[in-house]
């Protein structure tokens, strides 16, 4: 029996770079381990070369002297969307192919931090881990600055780290606003009536959010906080491949590796803060996470492969911050954390592997 292939949906950036020999945050010899193991090929195409009716495509696949070759081949009925698609059309166009039969996991990963929010707080048991979430107004900025001291306002949708600021009070009537431009940090103070034009324009737009801000825990005097992997694995079921710290450029407040953060080890950063436990925090972290993709993937069809951020205070409580349903996974190996880098890779192939002997059972059961 032919191995079946197993399609691997890229955006145009890490598709050009199979040309280049490069492709970016995409560990190909990870997919292609994984396809050995588990007697299966896989494939790599753009949602544009995969339409609804054909019955084949042209994608990449690892050829002779490894490199990898454009081909015809049957279109794959298991697909691990790795792109982002942001069209109606490409939305028509991915439901269209879930109507046909294929498995489209992570079909659709871009979602409003606000919705996310939303739908986390419809469980009782993680609204006290959620910072408090409001799209942004000019109402509801001044309740905000009635409630908390420091606030953190941005879009609502992606960012890698741009247009984040953050708000804090300074004493009983006045306050600052800080934001990162270029490679230095601006800071401007205002008072409760009279705010800066930047914070009235921002909080003006509702594409933005504002949120309590995280006391996060700080290593060398930076704050930090953790990117977890959480994705369904080869029984379907929920596990966290790999947690590994961001930590802020000296004299910043964003983690973002696109803003000048660093990764390091948990196990790194806990040396400074001897009073917490690795084995627990780890332990606690995982607990909160898995919570967390299970109260998602109640909601979101397809979901499969999710990088989350959570924050800790100083006493090793979790918080909440947002969800990356395409997560660059970059961040393990910049921490030169290797086998979890890998298991982000793998882990997902394995739930494929899961929904095609489930999809064979059905089929044969239908019969």
């Amino acid at each position: 029996m032919d191995c079946p292939y197993i399609g691997i949906l890229v955006d145009g950036l890490v598709y050009s770079g199979f040309k280049k020999g490069y492709t970016y945050f995409e560990c190909l010899p990870y997919y292609e381990e994984a396809g050995r193991n588990n007697h299966f090929i896989p494939c790599y195409f753009r949602l544009k070369d995969i339409n609804p009716g054909n019955s084949t495509i042209t994608a990449y696949v690892l050829g002779e002297g490894n490199n990898y070759d454009l081909q015809v081949i049957p279109k794959p009925t298991i697909i691990h969307n790795r792109g982002l698609f942001f069209t109606k059309m490409a939305r028509s166009k991915i439901a269209s192919l879930q109507k046909e039969g294929i498995i489209l996991f992570n079909s659709w990963n871009r979602y409003e931090k606000l919705q996310v929010h939303e739908l986390l707080t419809k469980k009782s048991s993680l609204r006290s881990y959620l910072p408090e979430t409001v799209k942004a107004s000019k109402d509801h900025m001044e309740e905000m600055m009635s409630k908390h001291d420091e606030l953190i306002i941005k879009p609502s949708s992606g960012s890698l780290g741009n247009s984040i600021i953050k708000v804090a009070k300074v004493s009983n009537e006045n306050w600052e606003i800080i934001f990162q431009k270029n490679k230095s940090l601006v800071k401007e103070s205002f008072a409760n009536i009279k705010w800066p034009e930047k914070l009235i324009t921002i909080v003006s737009n509702p594409r933005y959010i504002i949120q309590q801000r995280i006391p996060l825990a700080t290593y060398q005097a930076s704050p930090f906080d953790l990117r977890v992997s959480v994705q369904r694995n080869g029984i379907g079921e929920w596990q966290v491949s790999g947690i590994v710290g961001k930590v802020a450029q000296k004299g910043m407040y964003v983690t973002n590796l696109a803003k000048g953060g660093t990764s390091r080890p948990l196990s790194v950063l806990l040396q400074d803060l001897p009073h917490l436990n690795l084995e627990d925090v780890s332990t606690t972290i995982k607990n909160f996470s898995i919570e967390i993709a299970e109260q998602l993937g109640e909601h979101i069809p397809y979901l499969a492969d999710i990088g989350l951020d959570i924050g800790i205070t100083n006493e090793g409580f979790p918080m909440f911050i947002e969800c990356n349903a395409r997560d660059l996974r970059i961040t393990f190996r910049n921490a030169n954390m290797m086998d979890e880098w890998k298991a982000t890779h793998i882990t997902p192939l394995n739930y494929a592997i899961f929904l095609m002997k489930n999809n064979q059972k059905h089929k044969e059961g239908e019969q």
